[in-house]
């Protein structure tokens, strides 16, 4: 493969694999590459990840979504395929052998190529720490996940400061040291000036679509959002569509949006466009780690998703939904309404969407204290130390340079 011309010319006493399989995780594993090259800037990567983690010197096995495969119906039909990347990726690392294996988020993924490299170790000469950015969940899709991670990792590094007492209480190492989301969104804050997200104040209201990263959370969610454009011209008066989408999924967004392209709709990648979360109103999004973003921008949000039937009723049956949504289990409060699967329709997207713009100035108020008390909990109002990409390049390279091999 063309990987192997590339990695014969890395330094082999230099060389740090990193996996990431989804687009928040290249975001978090670029950030763990910057924090690593500050403290060795002769450091070579090589593994799985997009874009970002690309810019940062990342030599890539596969296409970060090679690897993008979620809803538990999916997972199955690909398990012959994914077994086979990680076969193959053990043995690549057996075979470069790389100082340190850092896996971020891609939880089911990560725990079987885990549980193969402890297996590979043991029938060769070499072995390596693992860390893993991003554990399992187990505050919302059930506590007995914790099992199969305990003491597979020698560092298990979590973003929610809550968390480490959660797996503390099962005895299981798990260590907070900052979130780069956050850091994104406070570095961003200091660089721009303010703006006033009260639609009084606007003479167009700016509401953001945001139907996921992943080609399958965009089928099922987007034609809904598709139905709300075209249904809602006579309820919702002066209103702007803004959908952002990742750099990956761009074409793919543009592909559907023939039949709306009359109404007021712009289509933008987010990671290009950043400072769409500045001048946004309102916003209906795919869950996942993007409802903490549009939180900490004090943007009135809701949470949707929609999967096929299997993974839904499974869901419903693993899913703790009162914790799922990421501000929701950090505020321990419902603050962000939640619309799953057959209530993730533009009917009640609708409803909901017109209360918040009716009530937009008291949202908004109650938005900006939401997004002070997740900044407190998480040591971010008066923080000194708390820096993400600073303090997991210090910990990998400590990791490295005290493992007895």
């Amino acid at each position: 493969m063309d990987f192997d011309n590339k990695i014969m010319k890395l330094n082999k006493k230099n060389k740090i694999f990193i996996l990431a399989g989804e687009s928040s995780g290249d975001y978090i594993g670029s950030c763990i590459m910057k924090g690593i090259k500050k403290y060795n800037d002769n450091i070579k990567f090589f593994g799985v990840g997009g874009n970002l983690m690309g810019n940062e010197g990342l030599t890539s096995i596969y296409n970060i979504e090679e690897l993008n495969i979620i809803g538990f119906l999916n997972t199955i039909i690909n398990l012959k395929k994914l077994r086979n990347y990680i076969n193959e990726i053990v043995k690549i690392i057996i075979r470069e052998k790389p100082q340190v294996v850092i896996t971020i988020d891609t939880k089911g993924f990560s725990l079987a190529l885990a549980k193969s490299l402890k297996k590979a170790f043991k029938d060769s000469s070499f072995n390596c720490p693992l860390i893993h950015f991003v554990p399992p969940t187990i505050w919302a899709y059930g506590k007995s996940r914790i099992k199969k991670w305990k003491n597979l990792h020698d560092e298990l590094i979590c973003l929610y400061k809550i968390e480490e007492d959660i797996f503390k209480n099962y005895d299981t190492k798990c260590t907070y040291i900052g979130n780069p989301i956050l850091e994104k969104f406070l570095k961003f804050e200091q660089s721009k000036n303010n703006q006033n997200n009260n639609a009084n104040c606007l003479k167009k209201i700016n509401c953001l679509l945001l139907p996921g990263s992943r080609s399958r959370e965009i089928k099922y969610v987007f034609p809904e959002f598709v139905k709300l454009i075209k249904n809602s011209s006579n309820k919702i008066k002066n209103i702007n569509w803004i959908i952002p989408t990742t750099k990956s999924q761009y074409a793919n967004v543009l592909s559907k949006i023939n039949e709306i392209k009359s109404y007021p709709i712009e289509v933008i990648i987010l990671q290009d466009n950043y400072e769409v979360l500045k001048r946004a109103n309102i916003a209906i999004a795919c869950s996942g780690t993007i409802t903490l973003e549009l939180v900490l921008f004090k943007i009135p949000t809701i949470a949707v998703y929609k999967t096929d039937f299997i993974s839904a009723l499974i869901g419903r049956m693993l899913v703790n939904f009162k914790n799922v949504i990421l501000p929701n289990f950090l505020l321990r409060k419902n603050v962000v309404p939640f619309l799953f699967q057959e209530k993730c329709n533009y009917i009640q997207m609708q409803k909901i969407l017109i209360n918040l713009i009716n009530n937009i100035d008291i949202q908004s108020k109650l938005y900006h204290s939401y997004s002070k008390n997740i900044l407190k909990n998480m040591n971010y109002l008066n923080r000194k130390s708390t820096n993400f990409s600073t303090n997991s390049g210090k910990m990998v390279m400590n990791l490295i340079n005290n493992y007895e091999r």
